[in-house]
């Protein structure tokens, strides 16, 4: 009896669609049978998440978003039973400190500060998404 093994699908919340092509680009690299969905804001993240349709093996979550920040996004995904087991990456600019540790007290499994060239980008996501 064959056993087929589903696509791995990552959801990344990010305003910048730059660092998105770049992500996609990464990700096609290292897995390209990983399905990558894009959306722009927490609230999109939230809305897309609230329906059957999506429930990712990996959410990749900006902190600097417009209108509602990543932190209040991870806090609402990490209070929903249908949704608190999918990892969550903080991917983000920021190197902060105090971001990393609150990041983990909401429920963060990983923090990634996002990196300048596409091989150090390649390797921080090669060891999440293998």
């Amino acid at each position: 009896m064959e056993t087929r093994t589903k696509n791995k699908t990552v959801l990344l919340v990010d305003d910048d669609h730059e660092d998105q092509e770049i992500f996609e680009d990464v990700v096609n690299q290292i897995d390209r049978s990983v399905n990558c969905v894009f959306v722009d804001t927490a609230e999109d993240a939230l809305e897309k998440l609230s329906t059957a349709d999506l429930k990712p093996d990996y959410i990749f979550l900006d902190l600097n978003l417009p209108f509602m920040t990543g932190f209040d996004c991870l806090y609402i995904i990490k209070k929903n039973d249908r949704l608190q087991d999918i990892p969550v990456i903080i991917y983000s600019t920021s190197t902060r400190e105090s971001d990393k540790q609150k990041a983990k007290e909401l429920g963060a499994s990983n923090y990634l500060s996002k990196a300048s060239t596409f091989s150090e980008i390649k390797s921080m996501l090669a060891n999440v998404i293998n």
